[in-house]
């Protein structure tokens, strides 16, 4: 069985690559840079598509926006060009320091449980941020209709929206969770009350499962997470298992399978 902490190392890994890489990305893609509230520097990486720029679309906010982007903006103008989805903006969240991508993000996804916050625990000062500086930052620059917003995350970003599910049941709509770091602190995150929401909300969960190791942990937490949502009148839960995928490799397929199921186009059905 694979260990949490080589996932949580191998997933840093690629996201830093990744983010170097994105030092490249044309300017006119990205915000001003935020500086947060938790002291932290944030950079805000952007796609509009042609059809949004009137106003009017909805927005996903997509962490580990640095590494993610590329991925989630072209898997979403395939679809719109193969009108089975809606367009949608895509709000990507990454560091301005983007060689400490690794500790930042630990910190901001990880919640502190009852600790006091260090190396991890950052979660409810980014909730923070996240409520009060980013989503008004990127609503007050992009063409953004606010009353609807998307939350999408991965690995330890998977743990925050799962946490910021629970704690701030009025800020998303719905949320993208994709194998999610719920093995975080002995799986406290399974105890943590969802507080109602004013509004129904949807769910999308997904879980990689490598070939030849049978149902992973990670699948078993995802379908026990599942389970626990599905229990909850206003929230809507489906969950995919990616098989033959490995932890950074399913993305790709997980995030498709959540824009069909969120964003799925009146002109398909």
């Amino acid at each position: 069985m694979r260990r949490p902490w080589l996932l949580a190392a191998a997933a840093a890994l690629a996201l830093l690559v990744a983010a170097v890489a994105m030092v490249v990305w044309p300017r006119r893609h990205t915000l001003e840079p935020l500086h947060g509230s938790n002291g932290v520097d944030y950079v805000l990486y952007t796609h509009v598509p042609e059809q949004c720029r009137g106003g009017g679309c909805p927005a996903l906010y997509l962490l580990d926006g640095a590494a993610w982007l590329p991925t989630f903006a072209e898997i979403e103008d395939k679809l719109v060009e193969e009108r089975r989805i809606q367009p949608f903006v895509i709000v990507g969240i990454g560091y301005g320091d983007i060689l400490n991508t690794g500790d930042l993000r630990k910190h901001d996804f990880t919640p502190a449980f009852g600790r006091t916050p260090g190396k991890t625990g950052g979660a409810d000062a980014f909730l923070t941020v996240l409520r009060n500086e980013i989503i008004p930052h990127a609503e007050a620059n992009l063409p953004i209709q606010g009353a609807q917003r998307t939350l999408a995350g991965h690995s330890y970003a998977g743990l925050f929206t799962a946490y910021a599910l629970a704690r701030a049941p009025d800020l998303f709509d719905s949320a993208i969770v994709m194998s999610p770091a719920l093995w975080f602190d002995d799986g406290k995150i399974f105890n943590v009350a969802l507080e109602p929401a004013p509004e129904p909300r949807q769910v999308v969960l997904a879980a990689d499962t490598p070939r030849g190791e049978g149902r992973s942990a990670m699948a078993n937490d995802v379908l026990r997470y599942s389970t626990l949502l599905s229990g909850h009148a206003d929230i809507q839960v489906s969950h995919a298992l990616i098989v033959g995928k490995e932890h950074n490799s399913m993305v790709a397929p997980a995030a498709r399978r959540a824009m069909i199921a969120l964003f799925g186009s009146e002109l398909e059905r």
